[in-house]
Order: C-alpha cells, then structure tokens, then sequence
C-alpha cells in the first residue's frame, strides 16, 4: 500500500515509466505473434493438402528455388510404401506481370497437375476446377483485389488464362495466390518438364515415414524429406525472422527497464529525508530495500498486463494495416508468460540499485539532506 502512495506522488513519471514497460511487452507479443502466424500458415497449407510428406531439394533453403528432378521424383513414387506422389511448384509473380492488380504487390503462384490427389483440397470453391493449361484458380482476396471472378480473363506471364474457379482456404496468403497447371509453370519459368519445387508424398496405411525418409536420403542425399508439419522448421528465413523479432523486443525491453531505473532513482532522490525519517523510527536497511523493490516490481507488474493488451491490438492493427492477406497472428499462452516474466524481471532488474543506494542511507544524513 506504501509503494502504490509513493508511486502516486508522480504520477505523470510513473505512468510515463509504466507505458514504456507496457510497449516493450507489446513489442514481444504482437511481432512473435505475426511470426507464429505465419508458422501456423504455412502448417496448415501443407496439412490440407492431406499428404503426410513433403520433399525439397535440401540445398535451397527457399522452396521457391528448390528442385526436385523428374527421375527423383520417379524414385520416390516407385517405393514400396509410397501411394501417391504429387507435383507442387511455387513461384512469385509482380503484380507488373498483372494485368490490374489494384492493391497488390504480389502473387504466389501455385502450379499443379489437373486431376492429380493434391487438388482435392480446393473443395470450398465458387466455380470448377480446371481441365486445361489456359485454366487457372484464384484465391479469394486475389479475386477480390483484382476483381476478377469466375469467366474473366487472367493476364499473368504475358498469357491469358479464364478463371474457373475461385477458392477459399484457412491460410490468407494462400488465398492470394493463382493455381495454374504445372506444365505452363515450368515452361514460364523454363524448368525441365516433370521436374517440381517440391513433391508431395502420400503413404501407404501402416508406412513407416522414416523408412521413407531413409531410403530417400541412401539414394539421393541431397533431398530433404520430411513430415508435412516439420516443415516450417525448415524454412530458414523463419528462423531469421524470430531473431529479429526478439531483438527488436529485447531492444523495447532495455528501454522500459531504463524508465524503471530513473524513475525510482529520482524517487529516491526526492524521498532522502523520508527515508531516514523510516530509519529513525526502526526501519531496517532490509525493510527500506523492498519497499523501492515492491515500487519496481509494481511498475512491472501494471506495466506488464497493459502490455500484454497493447501486444494483441497492436498485432491485429499491424496485419489490417499490411497488405490484405500477407500477415495472420497466432497466440501461444507460453508467450504471454514468457513475456509478463520479463516484465516482472524488468521490475527488479531496474530497481535494485536505486533499492540499494536508498538502504545505505544514513538516518542522519538523510534528515540533513534539503
């Protein structure tokens, strides 16, 4: 009750010390938030497509760069405990190779092979599917940026292709993207015919995925297989991401930590002749120490759960604000404790030395002091 008085004297620094805790909590849940949402996409995107597998050429660290030639892709479809395999290519198209591309910066190309298993998970579509290579599928908010529906013509890589279908999915960026056939894909992007970005593995009920894996890798060592939702762990840029993520928040962190420091020290300041009045009276160096303590971890503490509200509004202002559909949030419960730790450490962190200088004062000194 006496550290929330002491902290009222000064409001206005108090608060001012508060909010900069309250944003440097903020910064850590709403940037790991976009980043975790992002994550979550991209899990999802490969876990809809129902396979239990997916294949890279390991020495890409970017699936829109990776290859997987025909002859391995052969390969892999010829074991034993392989039912289907599917080609997928991905690529990157500027919204300059579009024709009206109004609010778009880019689009995500997915090539596929009409009829094949992968295209079963386009079933929430307005439309059909496309049966031929001057047939395309169009994400929701790709058809809703470009206003392009079902029976409009498509002008992307120089070539004009009919919307047949517009498609609906739990991933937003995916929802931005334009599903061609992979055959148009490879010749746009002069890939071998038959080769793919990555290839999409079904097992056989009872297959043993590491079995898989290893005969893969004796074979061709240079591909990379993995279960479907190991892959995100793959894609280093996601790594680097989280370091940016963290730094930048470790950045706002230091900063709310400085306010807690110079605001108790200047309280301490000020208080010189009340705190020896509290050590004339019997108060112990001890008791003087958790009373600036309290005062910091107080200011953590409020600071703290105002931060955490800050964070997700922050993180769903940030995402309205980006282009529609590039960025999603996710939330994680260790985060939100990960991040109100930190800030109750900040609390100490920047209190102890001003608890430290304000228990070694002397009471006589102290009562002198004007």
């Amino acid at each position: 009750m006496l550290a929330f008085k002491s902290l009222l004297r000064r409001r206005a620094r108090t608060l001012l010390s508060l909010m900069g805790v309250a944003i440097g909590i903020a910064a850590i849940i709403a940037f790991n938030a976009i980043g975790k949402g992002f994550r979550a996409g991209l899990n999802k995107y490969f876990s809809d497509s129902g396979a239990q597998m997916i294949v890279v050429n390991g020495t890409m660290k970017d699936p829109a760069f990776s290859r997987v030639t025909r002859e391995e892709l052969e390969f892999i479809r010829s074991l034993p405990q392989v039912a289907h395999l599917s080609h997928a290519n991905f690529a990157l198209a500027s919204t300059r190779s579009v024709q009206s591309a109004s609010g778009l910066t880019m689009l995500s190309i997915f090539g596929r092979t009409w009829g094949d298993r992968l295209m079963d998970k386009y079933r929430d579509l307005k439309g059909r599917l496309p049966a031929k290579d001057d047939e395309v599928l169009l994400g929701s908010i790709g058809s809703e940026s470009m206003k392009k529906g079902v029976g409009d013509t498509l002008e992307l890589f120089q070539r004009k292709f009919t919307v047949v279908g517009v498609f609906e999915t739990g991933v937003p960026w995916e929802k931005l993207g334009v599903v061609m056939s992979n055959a148009v894909l490879e010749e746009v992007l002069q890939h071998k015919q038959g080769s793919a970005s990555m290839g999409l593995v079904y097992l056989k009920p009872g297959a043993d995925p590491a079995a898989v894996r290893a005969a893969i890798k004796a074979r061709h060592p240079h591909l990379d297989p993995m279960k479907t939702e190991e892959f995100s762990s793959f894609y280093d840029q996601l790594e680097y991401i989280d370091y940016f993520v963290w730094i930048i928040s470790l950045v706002s962190v230091a900063v709310g930590g400085l306010g807690v420091l110079n605001t108790l020290l200047m309280s301490v300041s000020e208080r010189t002749r009340e705190i020896g009045t509290l050590r004339a009276v019997g108060w112990s160096q001890g008791r003087v120490l958790r009373l600036i303590l309290s005062e910091g971890v107080l200011i953590s503490f409020l600071g703290g759960l105002i931060g955490l509200g800050l964070g997700v509004a922050g993180a769903e202002i940030l995402i309205r604000f980006a282009p529609k559909g590039t960025l999603s949030t996710s939330y994680a419960f260790l985060v939100f404790l990960q991040a109100f730790v930190v800030s109750l450490g900040l609390g100490v962190a920047g209190s102890l030395y001003p608890a430290w200088r304000a228990s070694r004062l002397s009471p006589i000194e102290a009562l002198k002091y004007e």
